[in-house]
């Protein structure tokens, strides 16, 4: 059926190119009308072919199950589709966790190489991924200026960065 109508393409888009040849080299005579009506004859001949075809072969019943087949699929493709967008949500919301997550850990991998105390650390993002706030939870205390650090590392505003202490 594809191929049918791949080919169809073809003769209609191979029949206009000759056409054009034709009205180029056609000079203008009285037998111009007459070259113009048969070409038009021939144009009604190709684009209704495909139905005489279907007449002819007795497979027109077919014909119009594979045509309710293939709206059925496209009904099928854009429930599909509808699915889809609930799954670009989910793909987004997916992304945005795995960033905060990163980030976490990166802090609190960067932390710890600086100071002993345990470190627990817990961002808030924006839908734009901009930093909100920085939340350090810190195990004892320590004279590094964890804020600091934060600000000339990830250049979050010291404003943004909390750092409790305790367990």
């Amino acid at each position: 059926m594809l191929d049918t109508f791949r080919n169809w393409i073809n003769m209609i888009l191979a029949l206009g190119i000759l056409f054009t040849v034709i009205r180029i080299i056609v000079p203008n005579t009285k037998l111009k009308k007459y070259i113009y009506s048969l070409m038009g004859i021939v144009t009604i001949i190709v684009i209704l072919s495909p139905i005489i075809n279907l007449i002819k072969n007795g497979d027109l019943e077919n014909s119009f199950k594979d045509i309710f087949l293939n709206m059925a699929t496209a009904e099928t493709l854009n429930s599909e589709y509808t699915n889809l967008s609930n799954y670009e949500d989910i793909n987004k919301n997916n992304v945005k966790e795995n960033f905060k997550l990163n980030v976490e850990n990166d802090i609190k991998q960067k932390l710890t190489q600086n100071i002993d105390n345990e470190v627990r650390v817990e961002i808030d993002i924006t839908d734009t991924y901009n930093i909100d706030r920085v939340i350090v939870n810190i195990v004892g205390d320590t004279s590094f200026d964890i804020a600091s650090f934060i600000n000339q590392e990830y250049d979050i505003d010291r404003q943004k960065v909390i750092i409790q202490k305790g367990g």
